[in-house]
């Protein structure tokens, strides 16, 4: 191969050409924080935080939970991930759910701006937990899980909390008094789920 041609294959992201990302497509990621470091402890996993790809031409675009319920870039999205550490790409197993999201991709991504956008971020990890203004506030899997299940109609991960791994440092985020026993769930469950497949690392 022309040296020239492949040292500039080599400077392309490797997202852009090695991963096949499709809408619908779950991002699963290793952050490297405090609280991120409660959530893995907790579940056995390195993944604290999730999105899932709502466009992919002409630039791939992501919905999250950080800090904020907003659309991300790609791009913007990978600059969170820990140093050292890669991003799960999972995809539904059922083939026929992919392409229904692929269908109705247009559909999906709108679905979000008309239900979801805008909304407050919940640090306090409850399920169903509203603001002042009565608007719905979503944690990163929870939202994810809710625009998933509103648009497709069918049952993702969900599980009765815990929080007794470092169980002190979970006292202390709470002020006190850790939700145990409530309904919720976190992205090492879409890394469990026999519903996804790993597609490869971003």
């Amino acid at each position: 191969m022309n040296k020239l041609i492949l040292a500039l294959i080599l400077t392309i992201p490797f997202s852009s050409w090695a991963i096949d990302l499709k809408v619908g497509d779950i991002l699963l990621q290793p952050l490297n924080c405090w609280t991120c470091s409660l959530i893995e402890a907790q579940e056995g996993s390195i993944y604290s935080h999730m999105a899932v790809v709502v466009q992919t031409t002409p630039e791939v675009k992501v919905v999250e939970a950080l800090g904020a319920v907003r659309v991300s870039t790609l791009a913007e999205f990978m600059t969170h991930t820990e140093k050292g550490q890669k991003v799960s790409h999972r995809r539904f197993r059922d083939q026929s759910i992919v392409n229904y999201l692929q269908t109705y991709r247009v559909e999906f991504f709108r679905h979000f701006q008309d239900n979801f956008a805008n909304h407050p971020y919940d640090r306090d990890f409850l399920w169903d937990n509203y603001d002042e203004n009565g608007l719905e506030k979503f944690y990163c899997s929870e939202l994810i899980t809710k625009f998933l299940t509103s648009f497709l109609g069918i049952k993702l991960p969900t599980k009765i909390m815990k929080y007794d791994v470092y169980r002190e440092h979970w006292i202390r985020y709470f002020n006190g008094n850790p939700p145990d026993g409530k309904m919720g769930n976190a992205p090492p469950d879409y890394e469990k789920s026999h519903l996804f497949y790993e597609v490869g690392k971003l």
